[in-house]
């Protein structure tokens, strides 16, 4: 199962989203990715992280209520029509 970090980046201080994989239940592996899902941010612009280890469906709430500071592109990713 995919798990979801959202970072903000150090010099535009927007936000994006990095994928993972859960390992056991509320504890992921992050080291997968470098770059966002948008391509745009390098871990190394990490200022902090906004959230760590969250699922789809908490990804995107969690997103929503950030709003705009969260890169379009990234989550876009998590509406995506899945097959």
């Amino acid at each position: 199962m995919i798990a979801y970090t959202l970072k903000k980046r150090k010099d535009t201080e927007e936000y994006h989203l990095f994928e993972g994989i859960f390992i056991e239940e509320n504890k992921c592996n992050t080291h997968l990715t470098k770059k966002s899902i948008c391509g745009e941010m390098d871990k190394t612009q990490n200022e902090k992280n906004i959230f760590e280890c969250k699922n789809e469906q908490e990804a995107r709430e969690l997103s929503a209520k950030l709003g705009r500071k969260v890169c379009g592109t990234c989550i876009s990713h998590l509406y995506e029509t899945k097959e």
